[in-house]
C-alpha cells in the first residue's frame, strides 16, 4: 500500500542524480549531467541561486560592475555572456573571454569546485520567493495551477530544485570559503549602494577600486539595476522546443520576470496558516544560522 504521506509524483519534475530538476522539455538530462561534472576555470564567476531570489538582478548587477557600467544586454542576448547552464550547457561557456560568467541554480553539492573560481550565491525571504515563484510558473505553464498544491511541492521539495531550505543550507554551510559570496536580497534591496561596492570588492579590488573612485559610474550602476530600469527595458521569452508543443502549435512565451521586486509581499498570498506553517519549517531548518533571525525581523 502506499504511503499516503508521500507527496504526489509531479509531473512537472524530473530527478536527475537524485535532485529535483524542471520537466520541461528544454531541461535535458545529459546537459544537467554535464553541468554537474563540470569544473569551472580559475577566475571564472559563478552566480548561483534558488530560483526567484533575484538571480536576474545579480546578473545585471555583476555585469555592470565588472564592464564599469558599459554591458546591460537585452535579454535574448544574455546567454551569450552570462548563459545559464542548465538550458545552454557547457558549450554556452566555450566562446567567453575571460572572466566568464554563468549562472545555474543547483544546490552545492552537486556541483565541482576550482577554489579560483568566484561564487555568488542570492537568497531571499522564503515567503516571497514560493510566491514570485508560483507566478513564475502560472505564467509558463498552460493548465490552471492550484496554488494550495503548489505551497505544499515547495515545503516538501516536489519542485524544480528541491527544498528551498536545503538549498540554501548547502551554500549557507560553506560561508566561510574565501571564493563564496552570499547576498540577501532584502539587504540588497535596503542598500543597494553598500551592497553592490561588497560585490565589487569580493570580484576583485580593481573593480571595487574603478567604481568606488568615480561616483558617476556607480550611480549609473545604480540606476540601471534599479527595478523600474530593468523592469522596462527587459523582457523575456521562453522558446518552446518540444515536439509535443510544435505540434499544439505553441509559440515562445512572454515571461515577466519583474514582476514587483519588493520585499514582504509574498505574506499577502499566504493564509495566515500557511504562513505559520513556513515559518514553523523555516525555524527548524535555519533557526541559529543569522539568516532565519534576519527574516524575523524583518
Amino acid at each position: 500500500m502506499a504511503n499516503e504521506d508521500q507527496p504526489k509524483k509531479n509531473q512537472y519534475v524530473q530527478l536527475v542524480r537524485g535532485c529535483p530538476f524542471p520537466g520541461a522539455a528544454w531541461f535535458k538530462k545529459e546537459i544537467l549531467e554535464e553541468i554537474m561534472d563540470f569544473v569551472p576555470n580559475p577566475g571564472d564567476i559563478i552566480i548561483s541561486s534558488y530560483p526567484k531570489t533575484g538571480t536576474t538582478w545579480l546578473q545585471y548587477i555583476v555585469l555592470q560592475i565588472i564592464s564599469k557600467g558599459n554591458l546591460f544586454p537585452a535579454w535574448e542576448d544574455m546567454d551569450k555572456i552570462c548563459p545559464y547552464l542548465e538550458m545552454v550547457g557547457i558549450s554556452g561557456l566555450e566562446p567567453l573571454k575571460p572572466p566568464r560568467m554563468c549562472m545555474h541554480h543547483i544546490p552545492y553539492n552537486l556541483v565541482q569546485k576550482n577554489e579560483n573560481a568566484k561564487v555568488l550565491y542570492i537568497y531571499r525571504r522564503p515567503e516571497d520567493t514560493l510566491v514570485s515563484y508560483y507566478h513564475f510558473l502560472k505564467g509558463l505553464r498552460e493548465d490552471k495551477m492550484d496554488f494550495d498544491l503548489f505551497f505544499e511541492n515547495f515545503l516538501s521539495g516536489n519542485i524544480g530544485y528541491g527544498r528551498y531550505f536545503e538549498h540554501i543550507m548547502s551554500y549557507l554551510d560553506h560561508k566561510d570559503d574565501d571564493n563564496l559570496l552570499l547576498i540577501s536580497y532584502e539587504k540588497l534591496h535596503a542598500n543597494r549602494k553598500e551592497e553592490i561596492l561588497r560585490i565589487a570588492k569580493f570580484l576583485g579590488e580593481e573593480y571595487a577600486r574603478s567604481i568606488s573612485e568615480n561616483e558617476s559610474i556607480l550611480n549609473s550602476i545604480i540606476e540601471k539595476t534599479s527595478f523600474n530600469h530593468m523592469k522596462s527595458n527587459l523582457s523575456a521569452s521562453i522558446p518552446m522546443i518540444s515536439k509535443e508543443d510544435k505540434c499544439a502549435g505553441l509559440k515562445p512565451k512572454k515571461i515577466d520576470f519583474f514582476r514587483k521586486g519588493t520585499v514582504g509581499d509574498g505574506k499577502n498570498l499566504l493564509s495566515p496558516e500557511q504562513m505559520k506553517h513556513l515559518k514553523d519549517i523555516a525555524s527548524k531548518s535555519m533557526r541559529g544560522t543569522g539568516i532565519f533571525e534576519d527574516w524575523e525581523s524583518g
